[in-house]
């Protein structure tokens, strides 16, 4: 499923988990089945930030131990035996490693325009001074624009974007050519190396790792 907020969008796989502040605006879009289990607590643990969302790696003990609190409903801190549990529970939760699994996001209307275009598209042929002038602006431009709202070059940013869709797709039990191909890389040996550069190691150990 993604995550989205005014700025950013956030990639949640399987068996992996999110945090969302307390008044953050979102919404969420889930891609095919999804069986979704939350948590609310009063108090944020220290690790984890109060003002972003943040994908996390959900370990096989987490997971087990959210479904068991899933399954008691309201956990109050009134017993010895709650108390243990609620301490547990945060424990865990300050050890979670944050996965870099986001794309943040111009607020810049036409930058906007293109990057909701890229994102739905992320595999296009069309080149990005084309797509600009299809948002009505020149890529001279909108490379400026990208580089003073989201931080980085267009490029590098086309480059996430299409990173974060092989993570999707890969999720979704699509091969490692047919994403290549989907995302529009020349060869199947360029998408590897580009996934390897981006998250250091190649889509099948990723996937190894995250079964």
């Amino acid at each position: 499923m993604t995550v989205e907020s005014e700025l950013a969008c956030w990639l949640v796989p399987a068996r992996r988990g999110v945090w969302i502040p307390a008044d953050k605006v979102h919404q969420i879009r889930v891609h095919g089945r999804v069986f979704l289990q939350s948590i609310y607590m009063n108090r944020a643990p220290k690790s984890l930030s109060k003002s972003e969302c943040q994908v996390v790696n959900v370990t096989s003990l987490l997971h087990e131990l959210l479904v068991y609190v899933c399954s008691l409903g309201i956990v109050r801190n009134d017993t010895p035996e709650n108390r243990s549990l609620i301490q547990f529970l945060q424990f865990q939760l300050r050890k979670l490693p944050t996965l870099p699994l986001v794309i943040s996001l111009p607020r810049e209307e036409r930058a906007r325009r293109l990057a909701e275009r890229i994102i739905s598209e992320p595999g296009s042929e069309l080149s990005l001074g084309h797509l600009s002038k299809e948002c009505s602006t020149s890529l001279r431009t909108m490379q400026r624009i990208f580089r003073d709202e989201v931080g980085i070059p267009l490029g590098r940013w086309t480059h996430q974007v299409r990173m974060l869709q092989a993570i999707r797709l890969l999720a979704g039990g699509a091969n490692v050519t047919q994403i290549s191909l989907e995302l529009g890389f020349e060869s199947l040996s360029a998408f590897i190396q580009s996934f390897r550069h981006h998250f250091g190691e190649t889509p099948g150990s990723y996937l190894r790792r995250m079964s």
